[in-house]
C-alpha cells in the first residue's frame, strides 16, 4: 500500500518532466501472478482540498496512461476532466491533448492552470513519506542540518524533542567542515551525474525536500554536535545511540506533519524506537488541541502492542488493518471493524490467540535441518 502511494505521488509529481527522459515508462505491477504482471494498474486517490471532496483515478500500463479522471463534490459527483487513452482532455478549456506517458494532471500543472495547479501542488506538499532504514535517518539528520543553519527550524525546538524522549540532551549545534581539496575537486566534477541520480530519486519519491537541500552546499559537511548537561563534551552523531537518531529523524518529520497539516506515511514506525514513543506519536495525531491542522498518520509496524490504538468504538477499530500472505506469497488486507468485538475488548491478545489471523506460520523445527546441513558443510 506505501508502495502504490509512492508511486503514486511520484506520477503526478514528475510524469510530464523528468519522466519523460527515462527509456520506458516507470511501472511496477503486482508481479506474483503471470496475469497480473500485463494487466492495467489503478490508482485512485480520494482527499479533502479547500474544504472540497475530490477523487482523482489513473489507470497506467506499461506504455503509459489510459485513462484519467478528477471529479469533485458540490453536491453531488461533478466531473472536472477526463483522459483518453489518446491523450484527450475533456473538461477544460484550451487543454486538448496530452503525451500517451504523462498525467493530464501533471502537464496541466506545469501549465499553470487555475483550476489544477493548486490541486497538485497540494497533493505534492501534503505527503511526506517516511522510510524504513539508516538511508532515511541519515538523510533526515542531514536535512535537518541544514534547516538549523537556514534557520527554519529551531535549536530550541530540536532541543524540546530530544528532552521529550529523555535522551538526555541539553544541547544541540552544527558543526560545518569544508571538504578536503582532492575530495571537494572530486565532488565537482561528479556534481552533474549526481544531480541526475537525485532527479530520478526524487521523482519516484515524494519531493520530501526541495533539489537545492538535496544538492552539496558549497561542498561543506553539515554534522549535528550534542552535549548531554551543561559542562560535557561536545558528542558527533556516531556517539550517540540509534535510538536517539531515529527519534530525532522521525520527530521532526512528525512536528513539521502537525504544524502543517500534512500526511505523515511512516513504514515501520518503532523501528529502534522505544514502544512508549511509538505511542506518543499517535497520541499526538489523535488530540485535538494538538493536531489542530488535520494532521494524518499512515504507517506500518510489526510492533503488536500499537494494535491498542484500535480499542474502543467501531471508529478507533476502522483505523487498524491487518495483512495476511497466502499460500502464493499474495497478500489480503482487512480491517479490524470487520471483526464483532466490545469496545473493552484485549485486542493484542485476541491477535495473539489468532482470532484475527495474519499471524505468520513459522517452522521453527526447520533449524535443526539447517544446523545439520551446516555441521556437514563444515566437516
Amino acid at each position: 500500500m506505501l508502495d502504490a502511494l509512492h508511486y503514486a505521488l511520484g506520477a503526478i509529481g514528475s510524469s510530464a518532466t523528468s519522466w519523460l527522459d527515462y527509456p520506458q515508462f516507470p511501472r511496477a505491477p503486482f508481479a506474483l501472478t503471470a496475469d497480473a504482471t500485463v494487466a492495467p494498474t489503478t490508482i485512485e486517490l480520494e482527499f479533502i482540498h479547500d474544504n472540497r471532496r475530490y477523487q482523482y483515478r489513473f489507470v497506467a500500463d506499461a506504455d503509459g496512461i489510459i485513462e484519467e479522471s478528477l471529479r469533485v463534490v458540490i453536491v453531488r459527483w461533478k466531473s472536472i476532466f477526463t483522459r483518453s487513452r489518446s491523450g484527450q482532455v475533456n473538461g477544460l478549456f484550451g487543454r486538448p491533448r496530452v503525451a500517451r506517458r504523462e498525467l493530464a494532471l501533471s502537464r496541466i500543472a506545469q501549465l499553470g492552470d487555475p483550476t489544477i495547479q493548486p490541486i497538485w501542488e497540494a497533493i505534492q506538499e501534503g505527503f511526506d513519506i517516511y522510510r524504513v532504514g539508516d538511508h532515511e535517518v541519515n538523510k533526515r539528520l542531514d536535512h535537518i542540518a541544514r534547516r538549523l543553519i537556514e534557520r527554519s527550524v529551531s535549536l530550541d525546538e530540536l532541543v524540546t524533542l530530544a528532552q521529550i524522549a529523555d535522551t538526555g540532551i541539553t544541547h544541540i549545534e552544527v558543526e560545518e567542515r569544508a571538504l578536503p581539496p582532492g575530495l571537494a575537486k572530486l565532488m565537482r566534477a561528479l556534481k552533474p551525474a549526481s544531480n541526475e541520480s537525485e532527479e530520478s530519486e526524487k521523482s519516484e519519491a515524494c519531493n520530501m525536500t526541495t533539489r537545492n537541500d538535496e544538492q552539496l552546499s558549497d561542498l561543506i559537511a553539515h554534522n549535528l554536535l550534542f552535549r548531554h548537561g551543561r559542562d560535557s563534551e561536545k558528542f558527533g552523531e556516531s556517539d550517540e545511540s540509534t535510538g536517539t537518531m531515529a527519534w530525532l529523524a522521525l520527530g521532526t518529520a512528525v512536528f513539521d506533519a502537525l504544524k502543517a497539516g500534512r500526511v505523515l506515511v511512516v513504514d515501520e514506525l518503532g523501528a529502534s524506537l522505544h514502544p512508549q514513543l511509538s505511542h506518543l506519536i499517535i497520541d499526538w495525531f489523535e488530540d485535538p488541541t494538538i493536531n489542530t491542522k488535520g494532521a494524518q498518520l499512515i504507517f506500518t509496524s510489526h510492533d503488536i502492542a500499537l494494535l491498542d490504538s484500535g480499542r474502543g468504538d467501531r471508529e478507533k477499530r476502522e483505523q487498524v488493518w491487518f495483512v495476511e500472505k497466502g499460500g502464493n506469497g499474495t497478500s489480503e488486507l482487512f480491517n479490524l471493524s470487520d471483526f464483532p468485538l466490545q469496545s473493552r475488548s484485549n485486542i493484542v491478545k485476541q491477535y495473539l490467540e489468532g482470532r484475527f489471523g495474519a499471524i505468520p506460520y513459522t517452522v521453527p523445527s526447520l533449524i535443526h535441518s539447517l544446523l545439520k546441513t551446516s555441521s556437514v558443510n563444515q566437516g
